[in-house]
């Protein structure tokens, strides 16, 4: 009997609370992670193609449905487009020889990161809950971006660590960041996402004193363009006074 008490006590809480999630805009800091699909453009567009990143964020909704975060990406991806950086390095089939006189295997790849300073409205919908709905965001940051290269076993003497920044076009820069979606936190705080679409334009500066494919400075100044889709996970951190229960 006691048992059957104990979870009528802890459903009927639970209850109330989901009922007070639904009805009520509740302040709280929220703590994000997400992943995009993202287009280079603008003047990037020639240099890489689609890339991946993974963000993390963490912010604070107050008692308006209005989002105040600090957001952080990673970009990843081998779609690297802009092989010039080491076309002196290959022979005439594509290949770079090694310190062995053997062909090498290589790779490049888009790396990069994005920090900003996000604010947001949620619009909310009715349903299911005043928390969710329409999501509008807009922020301010940094960028930089370069181009990595690994070799195979690091056979490359051109392409050891100490020279890898004479290739890597390093990239510095201020962004702007749209970004226009939904998102859905459920009664039970189980489901919490979001998915939208993703603008962020970077007005940047090349960060090099020299490369060596173009035997001088990159100090090439930019307007690089991201387009794509994002995803999130959101963890809402709720925190609620414990009732108190009486019984025989």
């Amino acid at each position: 009997m006691n048992r059957i008490i104990s979870f009528l006590i802890i459903f009927s809480i639970n209850t109330s609370w989901g009922q007070q999630y639904k009805d009520s805009i509740l302040p709280c800091p929220l703590i994000e992670f997400s992943l995009a699909l993202q287009s280079a453009n603008g003047d990037f567009r020639d240099d890489f193609g689609l890339n991946s990143n993974i963000g993390f964020s963490i912010g604070w909704r107050n008692s308006k449905n209005q989002i105040l975060g600090v957001n952080y990406n990673f970009i990843h991806s081998q779609n690297v487009k802009n092989t010039s950086v080491i076309n002196h390095l290959m022979n005439s089939q594509g290949w770079i020889i090694n310190q062995n006189g053997a062909e090498n295997l290589y790779v490049l790849y888009h790396r990069g990161g994005l920090l900003s300073l996000d604010l947001g409205k949620i619009i909310n919908t009715a349903k299911p809950n005043v928390n969710s709905g329409l999501i509008i965001k807009s922020g301010i940051g940094i960028m930089y971006y370069k181009i990595r290269i690994e070799n195979q076993d690091n056979l490359v003497p051109q392409l050891t660590k100490k020279y890898l920044k004479y290739y890597d076009r390093l990239t510095f820069g201020f962004l702007l960041k749209q970004y226009f979606g939904y998102q859905y936190m459920s009664s039970n705080k189980l489901v919490n996402f979001n998915i939208g679409i993703e603008f962020i334009e970077g007005f940047n500066r090349g960060m090099r004193d020299y490369q060596i494919d173009l035997m001088g400075p990159y100090r090439d100044k930019r307007i690089d363009i991201y387009m794509g889709i994002r995803a999130g996970w959101i963890f809402p951190i709720l925190r609620k006074e414990p009732d108190e229960f009486y019984y025989n």
